[in-house]
C-alpha cells in the first residue's frame, strides 16, 4: 500500500484522548499512527509481518519506528488494553483494518499486481525472436524501420520506464523486508551491495524464501557465519527446504471472522459516539467566556516548543471541559 486512510477527528477519537492523558502520552498517540502507516506498507490485511513467515516483534518495531524498546512495549500494552489491537497466533492485528481501509479494493490491487508480476516472469526466461528477413526485403525495409523507429521507440520507451518504476518499487519493497527479516541474527551484517546483488542474481522470491530459511537454521544451530553473504548465497544457489520448515500457509492463518467481537466493537463505537454528542452539548452549554478560559489553559499548558493547530487547540479545550464537567476540576 502507498497510502492508508486516517480520520481527520483522530484527535477527537476517545481511546486516542486516554492515551494522550497517561505519561508520556503524546508519544503512544504518535507511534499509534507510525503503527498504521507500517501496517499499511505491510499490505497484509491488518497484520504487522516482515514477510509472509516472519511476524513482527517489539524489537522489529523497535528498529522501524525509531523507539526504545521500552517504550513500545509499553505502547502495545496500551493497546492492547484499550482493544486498539490483538494478538491472532502470536502475530499483531489491528483490529477493524479492512473495515476502515476499504480492503476490497486493496484487494483488486493486489491480485491486479500479482497476474502483473505472473506475467514477467513468464515472459522473462526468453524473448520472440523477428525470423531474417531477405536482403533484399532488410535493404529496402531499411529505411522505413529508422524513420519509424524513433516514434515507436518514445511510446515504448514511457511503458518500459512506468513498468520498471513498479518492478523497482516492488524489489525495493521486497528487499526492504528481507533487512527487517535478518535483522538480530549474524546475516543482518550483509551489506545493502551485497544483498541488491543477490535479489539480482537469484530474484526477490527466491532470496526471500532463502533468507527466511537461514534465519530459522540459525535460530535451531546458532551456527557461527564468519561470511553471512557468502552463506545466505549458498542457501540461495542450492536451495533445500529443511524437513521442519514450515511454509507460511500452515505456520500463520488468519482465523475467521469472530462476530462477537465484531458486535463488541460495534456497541463500543456507539458509545463513542454518544460520548462524543454529549462533550459537543456541554461546550455548546458554556458562555463564549468560558470556552475562552478553557482554550486558555490548554494553550498554556502545551509542551514547550509546539504550537496547536486552531482545531487541536479546540479539541483539547473541549476534552477539558467535558472531564472537568464529569470528574470536577483538578487543577
Amino acid at each position: 500500500m502507498e497510502w492508508v486512510k486516517m480520520r481527520c477527528d483522530i484527535l477527537d477519537h476517545r481511546k486516542i484522548k486516554l492515551l494522550r492523558k497517561r505519561p508520556g502520552g503524546n508519544d503512544l498517540a504518535l507511534i499509534w499512527m507510525l503503527l498504521i502507516v507500517e501496517t499499511g506498507k505491510c499490505n497484509r490485511g491488518g497484520y504487522l509481518m516482515v514477510t509472509d513467515n516472519h511476524p513482527y516483534t517489539p524489537e522489529t518495531l523497535s528498529l522501524v519506528l525509531g523507539y526504545s524498546l521500552a517504550k513500545v512495549k509499553n505502547a502495545l500494552s496500551a493497546y492492547a488494553e484499550l482493544e486498539m489491537i490483538e494478538y491472532r497466533d502470536g502475530v499483531i492485528y489491528i483490529k477493524n483494518w479492512s473495515k476502515y481501509q476499504s480492503e476490497d479494493k486493496l484487494a483488486a490491487k493486489r491480485e491486479k499486481d500479482r497476474i502483473r508480476q505472473q506475467n514477467h516472469r513468464a515472459n522473462e526466461p526468453g524473448k520472440v525472436k523477428t525470423p531474417p528477413l531477405p536482403d533484399s526485403m532488410s535493404r529496402d525495409s531499411h529505411d522505413l524501420s529508422r524513420d519509424s523507429h524513433a516514434d515507436m521507440s518514445r511510446d515504448v520507451t514511457q511503458e518500459n520506464r512506468q513498468q520498471n518504476r513498479e518492478e523497482n518499487r516492488y524489489i525495493k519493497t521486497t528487499t526492504d523486508n528481507i533487512r527487517l527479516l535478518l535483522s538480530e541474527t549474524p546475516l543482518e551484517k550483509i551489506s545493502d551491495g551485497e544483498l541488491d546483488g543477490l535479489a539480482q542474481r537469484h530474484g526477490t522470491e527466491r532470496l526471500l524464501k532463502a533468507a527466511d530459511i537461514a534465519t530459522e537454521t540459525w535460530r535451531r544451530t546458532s551456527i557461527e557465519l564468519h561470511n553471512p553473504g557468502g552463506y545466505l548465497q549458498s542457501v540461495c544457489t542450492g536451495l533445500v527446504v529443511p524437513e521442519w520448515y514450515v511454509p507460511h500457509s500452515e505456520r500463520t492463518r488468519s482465523p475467521p471472522p469472530d462476530s462477537k467481537t465484531e458486535a463488541d466493537q460495534q456497541e463500543t463505537d456507539g458509545l463513542e459516539e454518544a460520548e462524543d454528542t454529549a462533550r459537543d452539548a456541554v461546550w455548546a452549554s458554556l458562555t463564549g467566556t468560558q470556552q475562552e478560559e478553557y482554550v486558555a489553559m490548554v494553550n498554556a499548558n502545551r509542551p514547550k516548543g509546539v504550537e496547536y493547530s486552531q482545531h487541536v487547540l479546540l479539541t483539547l479545550a473541549k476534552g477539558r471541559a467535558w472531564d472537568e464537567s464529569r470528574f470536577g476540576g483538578d487543577g
